[in-house]
């Protein structure tokens, strides 16, 4: 018999596995079919998003397993073969290259004038290296609000 961390672990793997490889979250069907328990699905997303190992949405599918988004945002990550993923912010966007480790190209755009943003990932290497991170929110207040921050 499968305990909660167990399927816990197979959920948040099945989930993480589809956005590595596809740039896609499962949905909940898909994630329900997969499983030896569909009955379980539920429950190891409620548990997952309240650990804040994922963010469900208001359809309790997967909004976010950081750093992916699961909606197209203005943080496009796109992998030497031609994958792409989305990111949840510019600091997430640098975090899926080194997370999957793939070279690539991170699109964005300045914050400050709207420019557009253009960085390469080569290995642990990001280049070109001008910018600035500034975070509005302290983050101990990240998870007040996790979409909006």
């Amino acid at each position: 018999m499968s305990t909660d961390h167990d399927v816990d672990r197979q959920v948040r793997w099945a989930v993480y596995d589809a956005l590595s490889t596809t740039g896609a979250a499962p949905s909940r069907a898909a994630l329900d079919a997969a499983a030896d328990d569909p009955a379980a699905v539920a429950p190891a997303l409620q548990r997952l998003h309240d650990a804040h190992a994922l963010v469900l949405d208001e359809r309790n599918e997967v909004a976010m397993a950081l750093p992916f988004a699961t909606q197209p945002t203005e943080h496009v990550v796109t992998s030497g073969d031609g994958r792409r993923w989305w990111a949840n912010c510019a600091w997430d966007a640098l975090a899926i290259p080194l997370m999957l480790d793939v070279d690539g190209t991170i699109t964005s755009r300045w914050l400050d004038d709207g420019t557009a943003a253009r960085f390469e990932v080569r290995g642990s290497q990001v280049s070109p290296r001008n910018g600035l991170v500034h975070f509005a929110r302290p983050a101990v207040i990240w998870w007040d609000d996790i979409v909006e921050t």
